[in-house]
C-alpha cells in the first residue's frame, strides 16, 4: 500500500508539472527528477538541447559490466490540452476517479515515466552494484522534433546497451514500430480559363494523382503486427479562383512505413511518380521537402532482452505476455540513428487510444502493475 501511495504522489507531481509542447519547459520536470533521485547511488547529468529551458536528464547507476547496459527511457513533454473547457477534469492536475488517473500525459507518457523513475530509484538505493549499468533517460521534445533524444544519444551506450521505452502499450511488449515520413510536395502547373481546362495543367489534379500512386505503393508493404504502410493526405492548398485552372498546389502527406519499407524508398518512389507525371504533362514541376524522417524500429521476439522482459511479466503478473506493433513514433526512432542495431523495446502503462485525447487517463491497475514489472526487471540486474 505504501508503494502505491508513493507511486501516486510521484505521478501527481509529474502530471501537475506543466510540460505541454509547445513550449515544453521540460527543465522544470528535470529539476524535480533531480531532487527525486537525491540520496541514491546514481550520477546525474543534465543534457541541454538547442532551446532554452528544455533540458533532458540522464541518471546512471554504475554496474560491474557483467551484463549489457539497460536504458530506461521516458519523455517529459506532453501534447497540448487543447480546449480545456471540453475536459470534465482540470487537465494539468491529477484526478482519481473510478480506478483511473485523469490528466494530460497520464497515458502518454507520464505514468510510464513515473513507473521507470520509481523503479530506478528503488534500484539506485541498493548498496550492492548491479551486474550492468542502468540508465534513466528522461527526454525533452519527443512530441515534436525529438531534440532531447538527439542531444542525449551521444551520452548513452547505444552501441552496447538495450533500450526499454515506457510508452503506452497497455503493458504489452512493443517489438516493432512504424517509421514516419512527413512529406510536403510543391506542384507548379499551368493556369488556364476554367472553360478550357485542357489548355492548362491542373496542379490540384496532379496532387491527387501523386498521392494516389504513393498510397498504392505503400499499401503493398504489410507487417504482421503493424499492418500495411500508409500514406495519408493531411493537407492540401491550391487554386486562385473558381473559373481558373489551378497552377499551384501544396500538399502534405503523413506516411507511416513498415520495417521492410525504408523511408528513403518511399521518397524515391515519390520522385519516380513525379517524373512520370512530368513526362505526361510537359511543363509540370514538382519539388519535395521532408518535414519529419523517423525510421521504423524492430526487435526479434526471441531476442534475449525480449525474452527477459517476457519472463519478468509472466512471473510478476501470472499472465503470458502480449506482443504488439506500435503505429506511432517514439524516441526509439532517434536512437537508431546512432546505432541502427540497438534493441529498442516499448513497454508501459496506458493505452495508445487514450493518448492525446480529452479526459486522457490511465488505469491505476495498469500503472501499478508496470511498476512491479520494472522492479522485477531491475532486480534481475542484481543477480
Amino acid at each position: 500500500m505504501r508503494q502505491e501511495e508513493e507511486a501516486l504522489a510521484l505521478l501527481k507531481r509529474l502530471v501537475e508539472t506543466d510540460t505541454q509542447n509547445p513550449p515544453g519547459r521540460e527543465s522544470r520536470l528535470a529539476d524535480f527528477l533531480t531532487e527525486f533521485l537525491q540520496g541514491t547511488h546514481a550520477t546525474l547529468q543534465r543534457i541541454p538541447c538547442r532551446e532554452t529551458g528544455r533540458d533532458s536528464l540522464v541518471a546512471r547507476l554504475r554496474g560491474t559490466g557483467e551484463k549489457q547496459p539497460l536504458i530506461l527511457c521516458g519523455h517529459m513533454d506532453t501534447v497540448p490540452s487543447s480546449d480545456e473547457t471540453a475536459w470534465s477534469v482540470p487537465p494539468i492536475a491529477l484526478t482519481i476517479r473510478d480506478g483511473r488517473a485523469y490528466g494530460r500525459g497520464t497515458s502518454d507518457m507520464k505514468s510510464g515515466l513515473a513507473a521507470i523513475a520509481y523503479a530506478f530509484r528503488q534500484a539506485a538505493r541498493r548498496d550492492e552494484l548491479p551486474q550492468g549499468d542502468i540508465y534513466l533517460a528522461a527526454t525533452a521534445d519527443e512530441e515534436s522534433g525529438g531534440l532531447g533524444a538527439t542531444a542525449m544519444s551521444p551520452h548513452l551506450p547505444l552501441g552496447t546497451g538495450v533500450v526499454c521505452i515506457a510508452e503506452p502499450t497497455d503493458n504489452a511488449i512493443g517489438i516493432s514500430a512504424k517509421g514516419t515520413l512527413w512529406l510536403k510536395a510543391r506542384i507548379q502547373g499551368r493556369t488556364a480559363h476554367g472553360a478550357y481546362p485542357e489548355r492548362g495543367i491542373n496542379a490540384i489534379d496532379m496532387a491527387y494523382e501523386l498521392h494516389y500512386g504513393l498510397a498504392a505503393f505503400c499499401a503493398r508493404h504489410e507487417d504482421p503486427l503493424l499492418g500495411p504502410a500508409t500514406c495519408t493526405l493531411t493537407g492540401i492548398r491550391g487554386g486562385v479562383k473558381a473559373n481558373m485552372v489551378a497552377d499551384t498546389c501544396t500538399l502534405t502527406m503523413d506516411i507511416r512505413t513498415t520495417p521492410d519499407l525504408p523511408n528513403k524508398a518511399v521518397l524515391a518512389e515519390a520522385k519516380r511518380l513525379a517524373g512520370e507525371l512530368g513526362k505526361a504533362h510537359p511543363g509540370l514541376q514538382l519539388a519535395f521537402s521532408v518535414q519529419n524522417d523517423r525510421a521504423a524500429v524492430q526487435v526479434a521476439p526471441d531476442a534475449p532482452e525480449v525474452r527477459l522482459l517476457a519472463r519478468t511479466i509472466a512471473e510478476e503478473t501470472g499472465k503470458e505476455p502480449v506482443y504488439k506493433g506500435i503505429k506511432f513514433f517514439s524516441d526509439a526512432s532517434i536512437f537508431v540513428r546512432t546505432n541502427p542495431l540497438v534493441p529498442c523495446i516499448q513497454f508501459g502503462p496506458g493505452r495508445e487510444d487514450h493518448a492525446h485525447i480529452v479526459d486522457e487517463y490511465v488505469e491505476l491497475s495498469s500503472y501499478f502493475s508496470s511498476i512491479l514489472c520494472y522492479n522485477k526487471l531491475l532486480a534481475n540486474y542484481f543477480g
